[in-house]
């Protein structure tokens, strides 16, 4: 997609969330054309998990390589596999930041504790972030991890108010003690 300047956005096609059985645990096709139905979304993440899986070991940060026409970034994060998917032209970095924003908001909002039975059990949490990171067309709204967990608690009923001050980074705390302010003023 063309910006103002005539500059390329990056787009992102599909952001997936996987076990190391194959099973979605959650994801976003934002390709509707490459992926037109579930069954076309399956197999593209049955491939992809044969291909990563193939290849051994993971390291512990991001990857990015090329796969069927696409740029991947990959992750593992405990027994689960997260992917950004972006087309052949896309910057690898910015694809990996994605997957770097993804993992690191999930890791705020859920406490450090991103394994498959709590990303299940915080379900609407994971797709709050996906929906603050990547809209629908894959336009990356927002890839700073702290800005991200501070609006998914806002829209999610609000983790950051649980969180004790003193364990609230900086800009949490401020968020924490605006909404409180707001609250405050409006009641």
């Amino acid at each position: 997609m063309k910006g103002l300047s005539g500059v390329e956005q990056p787009l992102v096609k599909a952001v997936i969330i996987i076990n190391h059985d194959g099973k979605r645990v959650c994801s976003r096709f934002c390709d509707r054309v490459q992926w037109d139905d579930q069954e076309s979304q399956r197999d593209f993440e049955m491939t992809l998990l044969r291909k990563i899986l193939t290849m051994g070991d993971l390291s512990e940060g991001v990857d990015v390589m090329e796969f069927k026409n696409f740029v991947v970034a990959y992750k593992q994060a405990d027994d689960l596999l997260m992917f950004v998917v972006g087309g052949p032209l896309e910057n690898e970095l910015i694809m990996a930041e994605v997957l770097q924003s993804l993992d690191e908001t999930l890791s705020i909002t859920m406490r450090g504790q991103v394994f498959e039975e709590a990303v299940l059990d915080n379900l609407e949490t994971v797709l709050l972030v996906v929906d603050e990171l990547v809209d629908q067309e894959g336009v990356i709204m927002e890839s700073e991890p702290a800005e991200l967990a501070v609006r998914v608690g806002q829209q999610g009923g609000s983790f950051i108010d649980q969180v004790p001050l003193g364990e609230q980074t900086l800009g949490q705390a401020l968020q924490t003690a605006r909404d409180q302010i707001t609250r405050s003023i409006l009641s």
